[in-house]
């Protein structure tokens, strides 16, 4: 008699990106560069934690002539930009988490054009259109048959889709151990502290967060750092890699500086995420075991 086949590893519905309608519920500044907003919408919003939605800038008349002028500089259409989903699914509202974008002269190619705007300038009442829900930086249906220990290395607003991937685990009641190594220069550049904290109070046999601050000594702050987050804290945090998963997502290497180093002939420079991807290889992850998300 033939052996019984294995079960199907479960896919994943597929969805179909589109426009909807939203209002700002509620307005929280995170740091002095970055705040939330809480947007409701007139239907449940169906996503996975981990997605992210777009907005584009045309929408908004104040950034008319602005992009106007962008677009003439550029010789092409300003695209919509992305920003990941800090909200789970069983949540009422959806969260995204702006960090205000600089201009560097010499540095950066062009000023920046909507992170400003929702960063400073949008209000509660807010009607907004956004685009949504899609992303490949999302915890496997079938992880929980394979890993028990769910690793997430973080910088700066590259948190955002790390909360929502912790939160709606913990509520699906999933056997992971959630380690956050997240790096900031100083507590004060630190995004979603009290809810992290929450989240450790509430779940401590399920949840540790160790915060690296890079510019300032850690003090007051539980289990946290000096430094940047190297190979050896990595080591540490995951003492067997064929049962862990890992997530890292904060600034990497952008399109004007691939192209830059492209023009001379060089390699760009590794940033965040490229550095991140290369010590958790070191450690003994594999390529299947590390996904990925950047920005910059």
């Amino acid at each position: 008699m033939s052996e019984p086949a294995p079960a199907a590893t479960p896919k994943r519905e597929r969805r179909r990106v589109r426009e909807m309608g939203v209002v700002v519920a509620r307005v929280r500044r995170e740091t002095a560069d970055t705040t939330s907003l809480y947007l409701v919408g007139d239907e449940p919003f169906e996503y996975e934690a981990g997605h992210f939605c777009t907005i584009d800038p045309h929408q908004f008349p104040v950034l008319k002539h602005f992009i106007a002028h962008l677009e003439d500089v550029k010789g092409s259409r300003e695209k919509p930009r992305a920003y990941s989903l800090g909200s789970a699914p069983h949540e009422d509202h959806l969260l995204i988490t702006i960090k205000e974008e600089v201009y560097a002269s010499g540095e950066t190619p062009y000023p920046p054009l909507l992170s400003p705007l929702l960063t400073h300038h949008t209000p509660v009442g807010a009607r907004l259109v956004i685009s949504g829900f899609t992303g490949a930086y999302v915890i496997p249906p079938d992880a929980a048959g394979r890993v028990d220990r769910v690793v997430h290395v973080c910088a700066g607003s590259g948190i955002v889709p790390n909360l929502g991937l912790i939160k709606s685990s913990l509520h699906r009641g999933d056997p992971f151990r959630h380690i956050l190594l997240f790096s900031n220069k100083t507590r004060q550049d630190v995004i979603y502290y009290e809810e992290f904290e929450e989240l450790r109070r509430r779940h401590p046999d399920q949840v540790e967060v160790i915060h690296c601050l890079t510019r300032e000594e850690p003090s007051g702050i539980p289990g946290a750092r000096r430094g940047r987050i190297t190979k050896e804290l990595l080591q540490e945090m995951i003492p067997d890699p064929s049962r862990t998963l890992a997530f890292t997502c904060g600034p990497g290497i952008t399109p004007h500086e691939r192209k830059a180093a492209r023009d001379q002939g060089e390699e760009p420079t590794p940033r965040f995420v490229e550095n991140m991807v290369v010590l958790l290889h070191e450690v003994g992850l594999d390529r299947k075991q590390v996904k990925e998300e950047s920005w910059g």
